[in-house]
């Protein structure tokens, strides 16, 4: 089976990148870069690097920005029939954690099907081939803006956009180089990729693809009942999102053993759904810095139907 990841290549830092810069978007954990936020802490990093998924397991996998919540939310929907969605602090810690940030210890208090997400490329996890994957994409100048805008919010202040662009191309960023973490799931058996693009314009048909992926049985209760996927498309729709799920952050007076959020200063409240477009890249960069952006996904992502995704949405 052909392999179009190189763990090297994702994680090759430019050599212009100074400590300075470096240290303001990413620490590094065995030789990973993660983001440099209070609530990533080794310990649950390692847990998340280390950790076996379980037969049965639903595993829903991306890098930053690229729709991950919404998706988690759409699942949600899907195994609840519709039910009112849960507070965002509900979902990330117990119903459908993030792994990298709850830690392992949430996963084994999960009742079957667990359903979990991570931010990790393929090839820095460990291996199940009996549970299953959602990886979602989207196009890369998006992608890069919201990541940009995301990342300012957390960490409360002015970064400079085209170091983080910079940061962006040569991989020194929190989770690697986009590219890279996308070619990481294309060869991995039992994974369902989704388009963000697809999703934004045609969410019941993906809402359904997505069910019958899941199991027969959330597909049948679907289908047999319009009434549920009225409720899920209305949960999931982005105004109902952004107007009703926000996440409050505590921010902790951690250790880097910590392994749960202690001693909390003060809250702060994260808005994950910001603009939602398809797009917005396009008009926050350059024109050299799309030139450089898409030379390098061509270079990287040849031989894929990436290229041809993602250069028609440049048109």
């Amino acid at each position: 089976m052909k392999s179009y990841f190189s763990y090297k290549v994702c994680y090759q830092v430019s050599n212009t990148m100074t400590s300075r810069q470096s240290s303001k978007f990413v620490k590094t954990v065995r030789g990973l870069p993660f983001p440099d936020l209070p609530w990533f802490t080794e310990v649950n990093l390692i847990g998340s690097l280390d950790y076996v998924p379980h037969d049965g397991d639903i595993v829903i996998a991306s890098y930053p920005k690229t729709g991950t919540t919404w998706l988690q939310y759409i699942v949600h929907q899907i195994t609840s029939r519709g039910q009112k969605p849960p507070s965002m602090e509900v979902m990330t810690y117990r119903i459908i954690p993030l792994v990298d940030m709850a830690g392992v210890e949430v996963i084994e208090s999960l009742t079957e099907p667990r359903i979990y997400k991570h931010h990790l490329p393929y090839s820095a996890t460990r291996r199940n081939p009996n549970c299953k994957y959602l990886y979602i994409h989207r196009n890369p100048e998006d992608v890069m803006v919201s990541y940009y805008h995301f990342m300012q919010n957390l960490m409360e202040q002015e970064l400079d956009f085209d170091e983080f662009f910079e940061g962006f191309m040569t991989g020194h960023i929190g989770y690697g180089r986009y590219f890279e973490h996308v070619l990481s799931y294309m060869d991995v058996e039992n994974v369902l990729r989704i388009s963000y693009k697809n999703l934004r314009s045609n969410r019941k048909d993906e809402v359904l693809r997505i069910a019958k992926f899941i199991g027969q049985s959330h597909f049948e209760d679907i289908v047999n009942d319009g009434s549920v996927l009225e409720r899920i498309l209305e949960h999931t729709s982005f105004d109902y999102m952004k107007k009703n799920i926000s996440f409050t952050h505590p921010m902790p007076k951690i250790t880097e053993n910590s392994t749960v959020l202690k001693d909390l200063d003060k809250v702060k409240t994260v808005d994950f759904f910001r603009k939602g477009e398809v797009g917005e890249g396009k008009k926050a960069l350059t024109s050299n810095q799309l030139k450089r952006m898409s030379e390098l996904m061509k270079q990287i992502m040849k031989d894929t139907d990436f290229v041809d995704e993602w250069q028609d949405h440049q048109k």
